[in-house]
């Protein structure tokens, strides 16, 4: 279960002691809830309300929307020929430069569109933007708590854009709510935005890498244990060959040494291949979901069906597909190492055949791991 939380920062207007909202541009309240909503099965449901500037914030949190109010935006609208939403990301800025940046040439502007309608001359488009120094600023903020927004949006532009108005235009519309936000049920749209946000300004300088970084560690992890793997397969076919008990220690105190260096936290050793298969097992869950293999499985069916006379160089899971680079003592060994393949393995492709040394030979296979 992912926990959401979205923080909507806008005002109110404030209400005198009569009882009645003051005016518009008089004593605007700022407020910045944070809407905890839980996803199950795929529907966001929400759990409760908290006040940023008071409540603790729980620690639980699996990411952040931060949702600004329609003051802090900017917006224009341009007839294109196109919708194409890389098109509009390539010709949004030089539109945007003719029209704003020629008065300020420091500005920095992080923009998003949305298309609204086609017409006879193209498309419709419209430019939401504000200047990256005004949100560089609001994320700086949230940065005191730990907390960095996957996505910035507005609420209350999503609220006008549903709405709709058959008397007012859009531009109206916006100029109409841009002192004062509308009102509606917030946590409500708040759910809506978090399933298909109105816009997002966490693009472009301001673009949110935490997903990026994660997914790199995890595919970096993999990799090296993918070598160590090949290691450990390595080490335990040698120890089946190896006779004098010296060479045997030699092997075990080498594989010792680079399990140590890979998870120096981890000061108790006993069994470094059980261990190893542990580890795979806490991945696997991360694993899969980058890789669509089973490291762990595809190990078990590696040992317990031995391709004879071939020594594997390395292993790698990659979008669905496992990769072994080996060396064999023979031609006829690859020949049989692929039968061995097949039977647990589907689209067995043997490729990049280099003869080695001694008539032994270097190849790859490439395969894909038949579902259970």
């Amino acid at each position: 279960m992912k926990k959401i939380g979205f923080i909507d920062f806008h005002y109110e207007k404030a209400v005198s002691e009569s009882g009645l909202k003051e005016d518009e541009n008089e004593n605007k309240q700022y407020k910045m809830p944070i809407y905890i909503f839980n996803e199950i099965s795929g529907e966001n449901k929400f759990e409760k309300e908290l006040d940023y500037l008071s409540d603790e914030i729980p620690k639980d949190i699996n990411e952040f929307y931060l949702s600004i109010p329609i003051d802090l935006l900017n917006f224009r609208i341009i007839n294109l020929p196109y919708s194409d939403k890389e098109k509009l990301d390539k010709t949004i800025p030089l539109e945007l430069e003719s029209l704003i940046i020629e008065d300020n040439p420091k500005i920095i502007i992080i923009f998003d569109t949305i298309v609204l309608k086609a017409t006879e001359s193209g498309f419709d488009i419209l430019v939401v933007y504000a200047d990256k120094k005004i949100l560089d600023a609001e994320i700086e903020k949230l940065a005191f708590n730990n907390i960095d927004p996957r996505i910035i949006t507005s609420i209350a532009l999503g609220r006008i854009l549903q709405a709709g108005d058959e008397v007012l235009s859009l531009a109206e519309r916006i100029a109409a709510n841009t002192d004062s936000e509308i009102e509606f049920d917030r946590i409500v749209a708040a759910a809506l935005e978090i399933e298909k946000p109105t816009i997002n300004l966490r693009s472009g300088p301001l673009a949110y890498t935490k997903d990026i970084a994660r997914r790199n560690r995890i595919l970096k992890t993999t990799a090296i244990l993918g070598f160590l793997l090949a290691f450990v397969i390595n080490a335990n076919i040698l120890f089946d060959l190896v006779i004098t008990k010296k060479e045997i220690s030699s092997q075990k105190k080498a594989l010792r040494n680079m399990y140590a260096k890979l998870f120096p936290d981890e000061k108790k050793i006993i069994d470094e291949v059980y261990q190893m298969k542990s580890h795979i097992k806490e991945m696997e869950k991360k694993s899969d979901v980058l890789t669509g293999a089973d490291p762990l499985r595809f190990i078990l069916e590696l040992s317990e069906k031995p391709a004879k006379g071939i020594v594997y160089a390395g292993i790698r899971f990659e979008k669905g597909f496992i990769k072994m680079k080996a060396e064999a003592a023979s031609m006829e060994s690859v020949d049989k190492a692929r039968a061995k393949y097949e039977q647990y393995l589907s689209d067995v492709l043997i490729s990049d055949i280099k003869p080695a040394t001694d008539g032994k030979v270097f190849f790859t296979v490439v395969a894909r791991q038949r579902p259970e």
